[in-house]
């Protein structure tokens, strides 16, 4: 028998996907027994489209608002406002399969479950611009390998009892806006959580068409995972990457300019040899655009894929910087807690 279960979500200013999204809600073939909406205060009419969607639904559809709420206090309203046990949660702006929802509910018949998460795709047909080309080579064509044993499910497709949510202490508020989800999960796992992986993908990301929106994603999740302390080592790891690179191309320069001077190009040509090491995230990139190229995905993506890579991540590592080092006290102690307690 299907347990009953409450959706929530967090909107702002999502009038120009919303229509489509309620009608992909509105289509599933297994409905919520609740629909729970936190806007944060929206101007351009999507609070009234939701308020119209209640007042239509057959299905009781409940509508908070509270202006400038981020999507973690939004998500934490939205669940200490639902009548059933199980939640599942998503994020408005994606687009839904009609098998959605019955996909990620189905694996609790077994009460051994107590949290889900599911796999996200893109659609390959909206990836049309030289950036959202660009970008999916970069994402590994939004193909990653999942095992259960450490997948962390995003906010997009992941339901669980709020048994979890509440060992967990719900999501981290305290963010500005990115990396709740990413320790949502990885709190519910130390705590002895397993999240029961859905591998087919029924969630749908949309992307961005513009290099400008990408920088400013790397930007927001840099942000987050600096204020939480998050993803340390490998943020480490990016700023060598990023040194070698930068003292490699200043080692090409003089040698260049030294060309005339045989024994001292030589020389600084040699020094330069180790920094190679820094262009290992090349390689990495090489090898996806070499399984993903086709006409669509081709050397002048490739090419332009190289770009994207260097300014989203020095963006990642600028908002990094400013999350680590410049957050609030408040935050800074939270971060603190959340490390002590936990060691994420």
């Amino acid at each position: 028998m299907q347990p009953q279960f409450t959706l929530v979500s967090t909107v702002f200013n999502e009038s120009a996907r919303l229509a489509r999204t309620i009608g992909e809600l509105n289509n599933q073939t297994c409905k919520p027994n609740e629909i729970i909406i936190t806007d944060a205060g929206s101007t351009d009419g999507t609070y009234e489209t939701l308020l119209q969607w209640k007042h239509n639904s057959t299905i009781p559809i409940i509508i908070l608002q509270k202006e400038r709420c981020n999507v973690a206090e939004g998500r934490n309203l939205a669940i200490k406002e639902a009548s059933n046990e199980l939640i599942v949660s998503t994020d408005f702006g994606c687009q839904f399969h009609p098998q959605w929802l019955e996909s990620i509910v189905e694996p609790f018949k077994d009460p051994k479950v107590k949290a889900v998460g599911g796999a996200f795709a893109v659609i390959d047909a909206d990836i049309q611009t030289l950036s959202a080309k660009a970008a999916y080579l970069l994402f590994n064509g939004y193909k990653d390998d999942i095992h259960e044993e450490w997948f962390t499910p995003t906010s997009r497709s992941v339901a669980y009892y709020k048994e979890v949510f509440e060992a967990v202490g719900g999501y981290p508020d305290w963010l500005t806006l990115a990396a709740d989800d990413t320790i949502f999960g990885r709190v519910a796992k130390k705590k002895g959580y397993t999240f029961h992986m859905v591998d087919k993908p029924y969630v749908y990301w949309g992307r961005h068409t513009t290099a400008k929106a990408y920088n400013k994603e790397a930007f927001r999740y840099g942000l987050g995972d600096g204020e939480s302390g998050i993803n340390l080592r490998s943020t480490i790891g990016k700023c060598v990457d990023l040194g070698l690179r930068i003292a490699f191309a200043l080692t090409l320069v003089s040698t260049l300019f030294l060309f005339s001077f045989k024994g001292m190009s030589l020389y600084y040509l040699l020094v330069s040899i180790p920094f190679l090491i820094g262009f290992r995230p090349y390689w990495y990139h090489i090898v996806n655009w070499l399984r993903l190229k086709s006409s669509k995905y081709n050397f002048m993506v490739f090419l332009y894929s190289i770009y994207l890579l260097e300014s989203t991540r020095f963006n990642y590592l600028k908002a990094y910087y400013k999350g680590f080092f410049k957050s609030p006290e408040y935050r800074k102690q939270a971060a603190l807690e959340l490390k002590k307690r936990f060691k994420i």
